[in-house]
């Protein structure tokens, strides 16, 4: 998942085209139930993994840090505004590539909302939502650990992949296995 985050990341940058990279930043007294407190603001677990801090750096990338599940609704501004609703406009989004962690929550979760927005006008000129399936993952949480776990619930790391896949397909996003920007060479046969 990171190895073709990073990958797209730079075919991007070499191309500059717009990023928006989304990062969890919560304050420790305010919970994200039912998960357990993670991606603390100042722990280097609300950071970019260190394969893609390069992009910190790029002018073409776009860092907003979230408090919550759905990126979508972590872009909203005291004022009501959106910042990611913004950049959609300001960079004449038509097609979104996603890719992320976790997919059936934080992917999921941005996606629909993304889409419903999309759906009620509000990201002229956003047409499709295309999740990568191979630049997005989630948890494992075995059986053996949630039953011992205050808490915990199961979370099956490669069937809760394809739910979120599934789901995200279900609400009209588009959900591909490769992603190339190359056009295939045509050569004249002697």
């Amino acid at each position: 998942m990171i190895k073709e985050s990073e990958r797209l990341a730079r075919l991007f940058c070499e191309k500059k085209w717009p990023i928006m990279a989304f990062l969890d930043s919560h304050h420790p007294n305010k919970p994200e139930d039912p998960y357990p407190p993670h991606c603390i603001v100042g722990t280097d677990e609300s950071n970019l993994v260190p394969a893609l801090r390069w992009i910190e750096n790029e002018p073409n990338v776009t860092i907003r840090r979230k408090d919550c599940f759905d990126g979508y609704l972590g872009s909203t501004e005291a004022d009501g505004s959106n910042v990611f609703v913004d950049w959609v406009k300001k960079n004449q989004i038509k097609s979104l590539l996603v890719v992320g962690i976790c997919t059936d929550i934080c992917v999921l979760d941005f996606v629909c909302s993304t889409l419903s927005a999309r759906n009620l006008g509000f990201l002229t000129p956003l047409q499709d939502v295309v999740v990568y399936s191979r630049a997005c993952a989630t948890f494992d949480i075995p059986l053996h650990v949630a039953i011992d776990t205050k808490g915990a619930l199961a979370h099956p790391q490669e069937f809760m992949h394809h739910v979120g896949l599934y789901m995200a397909k279900e609400r009209g996003a588009k959900i591909a296995s490769e992603v190339s920007f190359n056009a295939p060479k045509i050569t004249a046969g002697t």
